[in-house]
């Protein structure tokens, strides 16, 4: 046990009329605006005839350390899983960022990963 709870694709507990959301669901993103979005998005399901859930995957996140780190989507091995690798392009890039340009930072470079899903165009 983690503490996490299960839920279904509706975000239904076991129990009919209990739903869980954001935070408390188990390998979802612990932010504070995703679960206030999800909140709101369940409310519109609930009472206002809405169908829209909400996107739990591709949430921009990033990391504010001395070396900063950011991510959106699929981490490459969760995207083999669900994709299959014959699926997926991946790419990557060393660049410098803008920010850096003007105290002319030249000594080091960022670097991109980026996952592609072939089939989404």
């Amino acid at each position: 046990r983690n503490g996490k709870v299960p839920v279904n694709d509706e975000e239904q507990t076991n129990l009919p009329y209990v739903y869980a959301i954001g935070d408390i669901l188990d390998g979802k993103l612990e932010l504070t605006p995703v679960a206030i979005q999800a909140g709101r998005l369940l409310a519109r399901r609930l009472y206002g005839g809405s169908s829209i859930k909400c996107d739990y995957i591709n949430v921009p996140t990033t990391v504010f350390t001395p070396l900063e780190y950011g991510s959106c989507g699929y981490p490459e091995e969760k995207a083999i899983e669900e994709y299959g690798k014959q699926n997926l392009e991946v790419y990557h890039s060393l660049f410098w960022p803008l920010e850096w340009t003007v105290p002319a930072r030249d000594n080091n470079t960022c670097y991109a990963k980026i996952i592609c899903n072939k089939q989404d165009s």
